[in-house]
């Protein structure tokens, strides 16, 4: 084989080469997301609690309703007290100006594992996803009916 013939072949192979490492190169990572400390600038996993590194805990995601219809329906609200009270009356956190919602109807609470539901002695109860509960642990996406008021549950930073 002459030696031009060589020569071709292996800038042949050289110019493949480096093309399947500029794509390798250029895929996105994959695995979970990484997160970087807010105190030390570290890469941290999601799943760990606080950085190992230097203690620095990530903000908890904060509860949101969205009101689908009712007195509040287009009106977004934040959870960003520990108990969230919802009632007929001044005085309840969520206020819903509505003859089916008792005074103190239901209460929202953070709770450690998540946000709690709970019906505070309500005459028309209070249901999640079509269902009455009493008590519950939300979701995000259960659809909350108090009254004829209907709010998505959600999750997200502050």
């Amino acid at each position: 084989m002459p030696t031009w013939a060589i020569i071709a072949v292996a800038g042949g192979v050289l110019l493949v080469l480096g093309i399947v490492i500029v794509i390798i190169a250029a895929r996105k990572p994959s695995g979970p997301p990484q997160v970087q400390c807010g105190g030390c600038g570290r890469v941290i996993m999601p799943q760990w609690p606080q950085c190992f590194f230097c203690g620095w805990k990530p903000a908890p995601p904060v509860g949101v309703v969205e009101f689908l219809n009712g007195p509040l329906g287009g009106q977004r609200m934040t959870l960003e007290v520990d108990l969230v009270t919802i009632g007929s009356v001044a005085g309840n956190s969520i206020v819903l100006m509505d003859p089916a919602v008792s005074k103190k109807h239901a209460g929202i609470r953070r709770a450690a594992e998540g946000y709690e539901l709970a019906d505070l002695g309500s005459t028309n109860g209070v249901y999640v996803n079509g269902q009455r509960t009493a008590k519950r642990i939300l979701i995000p996406g259960d659809v909350i009916r108090v009254g004829q008021s209907e709010m998505v549950f959600r999750v997200g930073q502050r």
